[in-house]
């Protein structure tokens, strides 16, 4: 009796993941019959790179699933095989261990205007959390009116009740909507992330940030203690508190100073994500801000090196030019 109802249990499990899959390759990457689907995973994340294809095969579509080595860091590029074969696909399911969102290779893959999904570090977990069950595409008007406040402010600023007090520049930068799903060729989501972000001019920045809610990296993740930044002429000068030295490890690694560079800011919008130290659900928390260290190119911005690290910040408040935005109010 107990088998059996440990089997049926886990038929339940399979039926609630397939259907999750399903809502990723349907709704979140706007998939179609007609389209070429490129699948990218690590060894340990090949079984659910198989799940997402064979949703993929439902749809209709032609599907190819590719497994690489891992890469060793953020915006790191793929083989050059990889990137070839991301240049030949209508959307793409990039699962790897570590981001490659910002590549030259996801660049160039996004301008040829395929649609593309970062799924960095992903898992069953994150698949069948509760913020996943957000209305993605009910938050893309939200997500273009904040990139277009963005794309028309010179100055932005965030402080929250616990010390953070940051300016950043951005005037002649262009604000990125990413709700969640792939609204049009050449789009870029991350669901259960939904956010607006932007590419900070980089030398703009200056002030204190006070790291509050997580590091999404293996060596950091969901902070205990705070982090204290200081910020000086748009890159960090200072770190400490907390877990400071593996942060401070982390961007040393290449020996390069633009490792340092505050390189994007990014507005969580997703009202069911709650903060876990996974990437994809801690960036999109809503009334969180996350603010990105190293390469901002792909973005629009101008700091080019193999390396992107970000911050996550809770309970933070924004001005642009001087006026508040409230994002709670306007979700």
């Amino acid at each position: 009796m107990l088998n059996l109802l440990r089997c049926h249990r886990l038929e339940a499990k399979g039926e609630k993941l397939r259907r999750r899959c399903e809502r990723l390759v349907r709704d979140c990457a706007d998939l179609k019959p007609e389209d070429r689907a490129l699948v990218i995973s690590n060894p340990e994340t090949s079984l659910l790179g198989e799940l997402i294809s064979d949703a993929a095969r439902r749809v209709g579509c032609m599907i190819d699933h590719l497994t690489i080595a891992p890469l060793r860091m953020h915006g790191q590029e793929p083989p050059n095989d990889i990137a070839k074969a991301m240049l030949e696909s209508d959307a793409i399911f990039a699962l790897t261990r570590y981001s490659m969102a910002h590549s030259k290779a996801r660049l160039n893959a996004s301008q040829r205007g395929a649609r593309y999904l970062s799924l960095p570090d992903y898992s069953e977990e994150i698949l069948m959390s509760g913020a996943m069950l957000a209305d993605f595409r009910g938050l893309t008007a939200l997500a273009h009116q904040l990139a277009q406040a963005l794309s028309d402010g010179e100055e932005l600023r965030v402080t929250t009740p616990n010390g953070t007090d940051l300016v950043c520049m951005i005037g002649g930068r262009v604000g990125n909507p990413a709700p969640g799903w792939c609204f049009g060729p050449g789009t870029i989501a991350s669901p259960p992330d939904a956010e607006t972000n932007i590419a900070v001019v980089e030398d703009g920045s200056v002030g204190e940030v006070i790291v509050d809610g997580s590091i999404p990296c293996p060596e950091i993740g969901l902070l205990e203690a705070p982090i204290r930044l200081k910020i000086r002429d748009g890159r960090v000068t200072e770190v400490s508190g907390g877990r400071s030295s593996e942060l401070a490890k982390r961007y040393d690694m290449l020996n390069d100073a633009r490792t340092r560079v505050v390189a994007e800011l990014g507005i969580g919008l997703n009202p069911l994500a709650k903060l876990s130290g996974s990437m994809l659900e801690d960036e999109g928390c809503l009334g969180t801000v996350h603010l990105g260290m190293g390469s901002n190119a792909t973005i629009g911005g101008e700091n080019e090196v193999p390396f992107h690290l970000d911050h996550i910040i809770r309970d933070a408040r924004i001005e642009i030019d001087g006026k508040p935005i409230d994002i709670e109010a306007l979700t």
